[in-house]
């Protein structure tokens, strides 16, 4: 799917709902504590901005290792979910062009079209409903060749 495709398809939040929704996410799935949120709380200065420089994923509470194609399978049974990402900084990803769309944005749109448009997102990317009963994550890291995914709650 082209870029300007995949951008008419997505609702960008505004600042304000996106960090509520963040933040919502944040408290129900993330551990506050230990080495690894430390890495996320703390924020740092960089050209581009505030960052952290961990990843959420290293915090979940309760997760779940899954296969990508079981995110694929779910895609027929979910319809609007929303998306976000790590809010990392253009001095560690050394990709051109990596964000096409803000760093802390966070979208709302139909499952099918984040997976079939995904090449246009960052590679750890994390993905919930308004239920916030569940999430699904996608994360840049694999195991033995295989893309290294996440799940906690009941999906």
């Amino acid at each position: 799917m082209k870029l300007e495709d995949f951008k008419s398809k997505v609702k960008v939040l505004r600042k304000e709902e996106g960090n509520g929704l963040r933040e919502k996410y944040i408290e129900q799935f993330i551990n506050r504590s230990g080495p690894f949120w430390e890495r996320i709380e703390d924020v740092h200065k960089f050209k581009d901005g505030y960052c952290y420089e961990g990843y959420l994923w290293d915090c979940m509470k309760k997760p779940i290792l899954i296969k990508e194609s079981y995110v694929e399978l779910k895609a027929d049974n979910i319809d609007k979910v929303y998306v976000f990402w790590d809010i990392n900084t253009c001095e560690r990803i050394f990709i051109k062009d990596y964000w096409k769309f803000d760093k802390d944005a966070v979208l709302k749109l139909k499952f099918s079209d984040l997976l079939e448009g995904q090449e246009h997102l960052p590679e750890d990317i994390y993905i919930f409903d308004d239920s916030f009963s569940w999430t699904l994550i996608l994360t840049h890291e694999d195991i033995d060749g295989e893309r290294y995914c996440l799940k906690s709650g009941d999906i």
